[in-house]
């Protein structure tokens, strides 16, 4: 479909929709598991991967830090770095919100990183405080400035750590997952509390947990007890919920029946 010029879409009403839709793997899930396919000393493929605007900007941003990452069809296969570059590359950082969460993975990957401010939907305001908080928790070494964040470890590498990724707001989910990241290299356990619990988060359990990484939520947060080897292998993206509900309002807004195909969390 192509948009006119002045941005508007016409859209002509009264017919029931039906038949079946294929759900392709969320977006959101996708993005946070692709900064945590970073960890791995092994190949990943992810199945029913989504290869849009969003993901593919992440990919690029893998690419640049030396990571093989390409598409076959639904699947995004990432083969690991000898020596990953240490730097998310400023250009394409800005054009995605996961940036900080990339940043983390690199850091626990390599002992540092450096990252510009993410980009993304600014529909409210999205500090990165947790995310930083998290790497100094961990023992890193982080400086701010205008153009973006440097973070380093000393000699001793991170270290196990407690982070509250609580905001005004609510839980921070991209926080809790870079406080995930982190702690699932450190051959010790870490809390981190006030985490979000949404399938982005649970999910990028779910992937770290079938990689060596002992990841369990309890009323005290969520205690990651990690591995200095993530393992590689095959996980499969979790359908887009919003895109499925999407699909399935406008079905019973119409009167339609429709089939939604896909992977769900």
């Amino acid at each position: 479909m192509q948009i006119p010029s002045d941005g508007l879409v016409k859209v002509t009403g009264g017919n029931p929709l039906g038949g079946r839709y294929r759900v392709q793997g969320s977006k959101n899930i996708a993005l946070h598991l692709y900064a945590a396919t970073l960890l791995a000393d092994e190949p990943v493929t992810l199945h029913n991967a989504p290869d849009i605007v969003d993901t593919g900007v992440c990919a690029r941003l893998l690419q640049h830090t030396g990571t093989g990452a390409a598409y076959d069809g639904y699947d995004f296969t990432v083969t690991p770095a000898d020596a990953p570059c240490p730097v998310i590359h400023p250009k394409f950082g800005h054009l995605v919100r996961t940036t900080a969460v990339l940043g983390a993975a690199v850091l626990a990957r390599t002992g540092m990183v450096s990252f510009p401010y993410p980009g993304g939907d600014a529909f409210c305001p999205r500090l990165i405080d947790r995310h930083l908080a998290a790497m100094q928790a961990a023992g890193a070494d982080v400086l701010t400035s205008e153009i973006g964040i440097r973070a380093f470890t000393g000699p001793r590498g991170l270290q196990p750590f407690t982070v509250d990724v609580g905001t005004p707001y609510g839980p921070s989910l991209g926080a809790t997952v870079t406080a995930m990241l982190l702690a699932a290299r450190i051959p010790s356990t870490s809390l981190i509390t006030s985490p979000s619990i949404e399938p982005e988060v649970t999910e990028t359990a779910r992937f770290l947990a079938a990689r060596g990484a002992n990841i369990a939520f309890d009323a005290a947060g969520l205690h990651v007890t990690g591995t200095g080897r993530i393992g590689g292998g095959t996980f499969t993206v979790a359908g887009d919920r919003i895109e499925a509900a999407t699909v399935a309002m406008a079905a019973a807004a119409t009167g339609g029946a429709v089939v939604l195909d896909g992977d769900f969390a």
